[in-house]
């Protein structure tokens, strides 16, 4: 572990599910669960530099046959900047009737409360 005093402290939100998976890793390497934190993210960083590189990553077994081959889909990869993810949601509606009728549509199915409403 590198100097304590140049090290960061994050707090961390995790389902009951993944705590108790966190635990599990930490007992079954005898590490504590930052350190399985701390390998997991150096884990990802292989990955994403291997997908960057267009190689794959995946466990062999002892004969050398890739058996699991990890996957990291274009979904997961981040986005440089949240401008750019929405920018690549353009074009994607896709729909049969005019832009005139899509309107009309929304304004017919409009409804009218006749509850009043006082502030």
């Amino acid at each position: 572990m590198t100097n304590t005093q140049k090290m960061v402290r994050l707090n961390l939100d995790l389902s009951p599910e993944l705590n108790q998976i966190l635990d599990e890793l930490a007992n079954k390497i005898g590490t504590s669960k930052s350190d399985v934190l701390r390998q997991a993210i150096t884990l990802m960083q292989i990955m994403v530099t291997a997908k960057e590189e267009t190689k794959k990553l995946g466990v062999p077994e002892a004969n050398q046959l890739i058996v699991d081959e990890i996957i990291f889909s274009s979904e997961q990869q981040p986005k440089p900047n949240a401008s750019e993810g929405f920018l690549e949601t353009f074009g994607s509606w896709e729909d049969t009737r005019t832009a005139e009728e899509i309107v009309d549509e929304i304004y017919s199915s409009r409804t009218v409360s006749d509850r009043d409403y006082s502030l």
